[in-house]
């Protein structure tokens, strides 16, 4: 009786619904596999083909899979040249031609330095501040402003019980005060690496501020 049943099933399927042409949809269909065996060994159906068991990768040839295929997509190699320097030069270029009117870095001459350093200790002090650091340092080669990183260390007799709140509002107005004193002609010497400290005379903590921060 199954095997007639099984030629009916095959029977019916090559002359009814073609689509069902491989072993796979009969499974899909609910039939065991006993009956999917014979009617595929009578229809003549395609059996479905087996595939091959994946060999396993071992840890260190998938991570080199995995960076060469990194090194496909970013368009690298082991043996490209370094245009670390290159690119630095061409950064460089760009910004000179976006800053036509700013000119290349020079030393500034002693007699400014000087005059500067006199500006801002005279400033300060002028305000009750007592100076114990005042450094004028050059910029590193490569910047496009002829300025100065100046570091100023400062202390002031607090009047206040709130030693915090009155030392950051000194810390503003030396930060002002320098600004002023290093303008010559309308033009601000003081570079944005330029850092301000106010101590605390009664416990020598200090706050620092540099002139990037507002």
């Amino acid at each position: 009786m199954r095997t007639v049943s099984t030629l009916l099933l095959a029977a019916a399927l090559l002359i009814t619904c073609n689509a069902f042409a491989t072993e796979g949809d009969l499974e899909y269909l609910g039939f065991s596999k006993e009956m999917i065996d014979e009617a595929v060994s009578v229809s003549g159906m395609t059996p479905v083909k087996q595939s091959a068991p994946a060999s396993e990768i071992d840890d260190a040839t998938g991570v080199q899979e995995q960076l060469y295929e990194l090194g496909r997509t970013r368009s690298l190699a082991a043996n490209l040249q370094d245009r670390s320097e290159t690119i630095r030069d061409e950064v460089l270029s760009y910004w000179e031609h976006m800053s036509p009117n700013a000119g290349q870095a020079e030393p500034l001459s002693d007699e400014l330095k000087t005059a500067l350093a006199a500006n801002i200790r005279t400033a300060l002090e002028s305000n009750g501040y007592s100076i114990s650091q005042l450094d004028l340092l050059d910029l590193p080669e490569g910047s496009l402003h002829n300025k100065l990183r100046v570091v100023v260390r400062v202390s002031k007799e607090l009047k206040t019980r709130n030693s915090y709140q009155e030392i950051q509002g000194n810390l503003a107005e030396v930060k002002q005060i320098c600004a002023t004193a290093a303008t010559i002609d309308g033009y601000n010497y003081l570079s944005e690496l330029t850092t301000f400290v106010a101590e605390n005379p009664k416990n020598n903590y200090y706050y620092e501020k540099t002139i990037l921060k507002p």
